[in-house]
């Protein structure tokens, strides 16, 4: 079937989807070992969320610290449901990546004698956290978008959102989308796919990720037979609830704790203090947005629907060097956090699980890689502070060198890329959409899939929300998504066409990954990590000592199982 849209084709050794910290040290290493890739970025080049990893990133940079000491304080926090080896890979790699940024420009805050400032995360034996005050991922971000600027041998796709990979013979060998920039289709093949597309916080109304963080990596590379670990896991974050001004923005709570800050209820109770007589504001992240999470179940919410984050007794010298950039936007949009304590409820942050991968990125298919927040068996139930940036840079080197070296070891025959790579049933829905007056309007379909992610699918689960969250994205996929129309605007005068066209292609990818997670959160019949059941509020070891795992089935089902957890190789 022809289509009323330009299709542009390109060729490449290695195809990297995602702007973020991973693609772009994967675009790197292929470029140091002479192998052509192609970074595509559904945001401007260099994006993602590698901002959002505002207070630090941890690597055993200390005297007294080691990676191994490093590797049991994750394993020690996480949910027993990590892959040693991925956790161990990535500990060790971090402490030459804090070298290499370095000498690439990155300013790591150092003291007077001349070593680095190392921050102390909770939940970690010894501070570790390399940071330049509470703009790290800025500044990580900068010095990564100038070395991409500078090197030719890298060629550059913005704003240009991957839709679906294409498979030959079971082999990965490129992938589809729109240039929606320039309201036209791409295709692309490739030797090697490597995705790095962040995870899928996009999914849920409250998030602090980039708009174009919708999930897409985790739903291709399962498309194309990559099963997902653990996926029912996402680190909830605090984000602002009030005031209006400041609604969705994450204020860095791991850096207001350090700084000295508590959290209150309505009531005006410190109840951490209550939950964890022990550690309280020092509790790990999951247990902090748990007890937040229940305090607003039960009740003893704000008139906005959150609990309080007080600095209000902490010295103005204390707040302006620990979180200065928290404190600068709070006070530009007319708050002072001296004097206001800020409300915040729980919003998705970081997704946990991931595609099924090895120490290197390479998944179970031909041709297919998957790297940073997009790859699974790295953070397990739990992520403690500082680990998700780091993970990203590390394996996002890992999977750009493997790469390159099957493609310069092992070089293959692909056909070119043309307009047929996208099916005829593809073809047959974008006609549809371009030309169709009546129907949903895919704007209303995405907000629809975010709120119910939101409403049902956040930090307190239980059977009912669940399964009223899968019954409708199941309606959503059957009904709506075959009838997506775009706007009036867009048809007729192609205003925010290419937009547009993005948005209700990436609606089938929030609708897929919203069933996806429920399907997960609701086979896990336990509480555990970053994963709570109202309904099952206890660990069970015996039962659910182990990592879930989804594979799509030829019919577009889900198929469920489960895998043992994996121990340290020492231990086993």
């Amino acid at each position: 079937m022809s289509l009323s849209i330009e299709v542009e084709n390109f060729e490449t050794d290695v195809l990297i989807i995602g702007g973020g910290a991973a693609a772009t040290m994967a675009a790197f290493e292929c470029a140091i070992a002479g192998v052509k890739p192609i970074q595509v970025t559904k945001g401007r080049a260099t994006s993602g969320t590698t901002t959002v990893a505002r207070g630090g990133f941890a690597a055993a940079m200390g005297k007294d610290d080691s990676p191994e000491l490093h590797l049991a304080d994750i394993l020690k926090y996480g949910g027993e449901l990590i892959d040693p080896e991925m956790a161990r890979a990535w500990c060790e790699d971090i402490v030459q990546i804090v070298k290499d940024l370095e000498e690439w420009g990155a300013e790591f805050i150092r003291g007077e004698d001349g070593e680095l400032d190392l921050k102390m995360f909770p939940n970690h034996s010894h501070p570790r956290a390399c940071h330049h005050y509470d703009t790290t991922g800025n500044m990580v971000t900068k010095v990564l978008s100038k070395r991409l600027r500078g090197d030719d041998r890298i060629e550059k796709h913005s704003l240009t959102a991957i839709v679906d990979l294409v498979k030959l013979d079971d082999r990965v060998v490129g992938a589809w989308g729109v240039d929606y920039r320039n309201a036209k289709l791409v295709t692309y093949t490739a030797q090697q796919v490597i995705l790095a597309t962040g995870g899928g916080s996009g999914l849920f109304y409250v998030n602090d990720n980039p708009p174009q963080v919708t999930g897409d990596g985790y739903v291709m590379g399962f498309r194309a037979g990559a099963d997902l670990l653990g996926i029912e896991m996402i680190d909830f974050q605090a984000m602002c609830c009030s005031p209006e001004e400041l609604f969705g923005f994450a204020p860095h709570p791991t850096g207001f704790i350090n700084a000295g800050a508590v959290f209150r209820n309505e009531e005006g109770e410190e109840f951490l203090k209550r939950y964890f007589p022990d550690t309280a504001e020092k509790s790990s992240r999951s247990e902090v947005i748990l007890a937040m999470a229940k305090e607003i179940h039960a009740g003893r919410a704000g008139s906005t629907g959150g609990i309080f984050m007080d600095a209000t007794a902490i010295p103005i010298e204390t707040i302006q060097k620990q979180i200065p950039h928290v404190y600068k936007t709070c006070l530009h949009r007319g708050i002072d956090i001296t004097k206001t304590p800020l409300e915040v409820a729980p919003g998705s942050h970081t997704w946990l699980g991931g595609l099924d991968v090895d120490t290197y990125g390479q998944s179970s298919i031909s041709g297919l890689f998957a790297a940073g927040e997009t790859a699974g068996g790295i953070h397990g139930g739990n992520r403690i502070g500082g680990s998700a940036l780091a993970a990203s840079l590390a394996f996002g080197r890992r999977a750009g060198r493997k790469a390159a070296e099957l493609v310069n070891a092992e070089p293959v025959s692909i056909p070119p890329a043309g307009e047929d790579v996208i099916p005829e049933t593809e073809r047959e829905w974008l006609a549809g959409l371009l030309e169709r007056a009546e129907g949903p309007f895919q704007g209303d379909v995405r907000m629809h899939c975010r709120m119910l992610a939101h409403e049902k699918l956040g930090p307190i689960r239980e059977e009912k929300t669940l399964r009223e969250a899968l019954t409708e994205y199941e309606r959503i996929e059957a009904e709506d998504l075959p009838n997506l129309r775009l706007s009036e605007e867009a048809r007729e005068t192609g205003k925010r066409r290419g937009e547009e066209i993005e948005s209700a292609l990436s609606i089938r990818n929030l609708a897929l990954l919203g069933r996806i997670l429920a399907t997960a959160a609701l086979e896990r019949e336990e509480s555990r990590g970053a994963h709570y059941r109202l309904d099952y509020p206890d660990t069970n070891d015996e039962g659910w000592r182990k990592v879930t795992r989804l594979h799509f089935t030829d019919g577009g089902g889900i198929a469920f199982s489960t895998d043992p957890v994996k121990v340290p190789a020492e231990a086993a």
